[in-house]
This record gives C-alpha cells, sequence and structure tokens, in this order.
C-alpha cells in the first residue's frame, strides 16, 4: 500500500515544520491530489493514524484528503484545463478536448500536496 509511504513523507514534511517553530502539537492536515494520484483517501488516513499515533505532538490530530479537479493538456490546440468527461481508458484516459475535441491530450498529474497546516504553537 503506497498510502502509507505516502503518510510517512507528510509525516516527515510536517517534523521539519515542528522543528522550525515552537509547536505544540499538531491539530489538522490538508493535502490535496487529482482523481488520477491513485490515493485512496481511508487508507491513507489510516496509515497517518497508525504513524503518529504515539507522537506526541501529532495526539488527536488529523488529515484531510482534497481531491482537485483532473487537468489536461492539448498538445493539438495548447489547451490548459478541465478535460471533459469523455476518457477513453483504454488508450490511457486520452480525453477529449473541450476546445479543439482532439484525443491527442496529456494528463497533468501534480502529486500530492501539503496545501495546509493547522498548529499550536507556544506563546514563547
Amino acid at each position: 500500500m503506497h498510502e502509507y509511504s505516502l503518510a510517512s513523507a507528510i509525516v516527515t514534511q510536517i517534523e521539519e515544520i515542528i522543528k522550525k517553530y515552537n509547536v505544540i502539537r499538531v491539530k489538522k492536515i490538508i493535502v490535496s491530489a487529482s482523481p488520477y494520484e491513485m490515493v485512496i483517501p481511508d487508507l491513507l488516513q489510516e496509515a497517518y493514524k497508525i504513524i503518529t499515533h504515539e507522537m506526541e505532538k501529532f495526539k488527536d490530530s488529523e488529515l484531510l484528503m482534497e481531491i482537485k479537479a483532473a487537468e489536461i493538456t492539448c498538445i493539438e490546440c495548447d489547451y490548459t484545463g478541465e478535460p471533459t468527461e469523455e476518457g477513453d481508458p483504454e488508450f490511457a484516459y486520452n480525453f477529449l478536448c473541450p476546445k479543439c475535441g482532439s484525443r491527442d491530450t496529456h494528463i497533468n498529474m501534480k502529486q500530492m500536496i501539503i496545501e495546509t497546516v493547522d498548529l499550536e504553537l507556544s506563546e514563547e
């Protein structure tokens, strides 16, 4: 399950933030990914809970995942934006360009992004 390695990478990134600031605890983390990143939100959350279970600064924190709209670039007309609903799964989801109708498109994969981190900071 690659969700475990993704959750681990998220925790590592947050630990770097914790080192820079006087953090009492992590409250909430929001990450985003496109629907084609093949991440299952429930498995990501479960992996996060397993990893942070005994980490004091992560106690009772939550990890939320937002699915962002997919984006394509058309090779024919340079359109960049949301694809039509008409993807062809037999051809690696070659989406129909809404501008020119071409199927010569490329899905823009953005990886998973940490959007926000809600922290409780010390007064000191």
